[in-house]
């Protein structure tokens, strides 16, 4: 028995031997495959050369044109229309006499109320006399002679600055709209009889985001474009709103545009275009290489063959395009593609792109509405 049992002790031995010795052989051989295992090839990725150029921010907005004055014709005073002295759509002067109402009831009373006043003129001025004679008459007498002159020289003139309202005239040069009435008829106060709209220069009003406000301070002019006209126009800031619309967060501006023929006409819709700002050495680059983070963002920079990560200012954004004000300098390459990939010192192969692919080529764009501050 003890000699089985010595066999079979040996043998296990043997075979435990043996295993171990294939294990060792097996650790041994993968080693060496992964010693000899080929490096992997670098991440390819797009850069293009950061360039500095003439830059201009542009802001859109939406407008109105309208007249530089503009007024409802309206009658003060009931009556028959008799005289009608202006053409629809022809222009008039200021002080023209445009409508007249009949009159004739105020005529008669003016020519009564002057009859008045001459006498109360011949007694006043009688009384006065005796006054000054040695007293024939007393003062209270005289008193009531002269305010009854004033009386009648009031009346004199109540009648006639009823007779003025009888009568409607252009206060300003201006155009005459459609009338909508006609000789004979019988108007009254709040009758509508025509618009009269001075389209010599036009309002051009709009409004832009207040974050803008510091920027259209310096600003002096605009740029807009009406329907069914081919040109581009300017127009003039003349006022911005002293109060931001609570509602909306928006100022209100108004430009004054010139109108050479009458060619626009008050109530077209304008698209608007403001400079913000021109800079002539700015460095702009796209959205796409921006790596947003919560407190800063950043940019990857080709370098040696690896990326460097920079910390940058963002000032302006366009659609497509970012100013970047602190970070980057001109020549450096600018890795646009694969940045989600990419950390710092990742070695990289390195494929040139025009810029002109990336960025607009005239150097004019629009600031859009992002909170991007100056």
């Amino acid at each position: 028995m003890n000699f089985v049992t010595s066999k079979l002790f040996s043998a296990a031995a043997w075979m435990l031997a043996l295993v171990c010795l294939c294990a060792v052989n097996g650790c041994k051989r993968k080693t060496d495959r992964a010693g000899t295992r080929p490096a992997a090839s670098p991440y390819v990725v797009e850069v293009i050369q950061v360039q500095s150029r003439p830059y201009r921010a542009t802001l859109s907005a939406t407008g109105t044109l309208r007249a530089r004055e503009s007024v409802n014709l309206q009658v003060e005073r009931a009556g028959i229309v008799t005289e009608i002295n202006f053409e629809e759509g022809k222009p008039v002067k200021a002080g023209a006499l445009l409508l007249a109402i009949d009159d004739s009831e105020l005529q008669a009373q003016l020519r009564r109320a002057q009859a008045q006043l001459e006498l109360a003129t011949a007694v006043e001025k009688r009384d006065r006399e005796l006054v000054r004679s040695g007293n024939l008459i007393s003062e209270a007498e005289y008193d009531r002679s002269l305010a009854n002159l004033h009386v009648a020289q009031a009346e004199v003139e109540l009648i006639k600055a009823q007779l003025q309202k009888m009568k409607i005239v252009a206060p300003f040069d201006a155009v005459v709209g459609l009338r909508n009435i006609s000789k004979g008829a019988y108007v009254t106060p709040g009758t509508s009889i025509a618009s009269l709209q001075d389209i010599s220069a036009l309002k051009l009003d709009f409004t832009v985001p207040e974050r803008y406000l510091s920027q259209l301070r310096n600003a002096e002019t605009v740029t807009y474009r009406v329907a069914g006209i081919v040109q581009s126009k300017k127009a003039k800031i003349d006022a911005i709103e002293p109060a931001v619309n609570v509602a909306t967060r928006s100022l209100q501006i108004r430009a004054i545009a010139p109108n050479e023929g009458n060619q626009l006409l008050p109530g077209s819709f304008a698209e608007v275009e403001v400079l913000l700002d021109e800079i002539p050495d700015a460095i702009l680059i796209p959205a796409i290489a921006l790596v947003p983070g919560l407190k800063e963002q950043k940019v990857f920079v080709h370098r040696n063959g690896q990326v460097e990560e920079r910390v940058v200012r963002v000032g302006l954004r366009t659609s497509d395009s970012v100013q970047i004000e602190d970070g980057l300098k001109p020549d450096e390459e600018l890795v646009i593609t694969g940045i989600l990939q990419l950390r710092p010192g990742t070695k990289v192969q390195v494929k040139q792109v025009p810029d002109e692919a990336h960025q607009e080529s005239d150097g004019e764009n629009e600031a859009q509405d992002t909170g991007a501050k100056r």
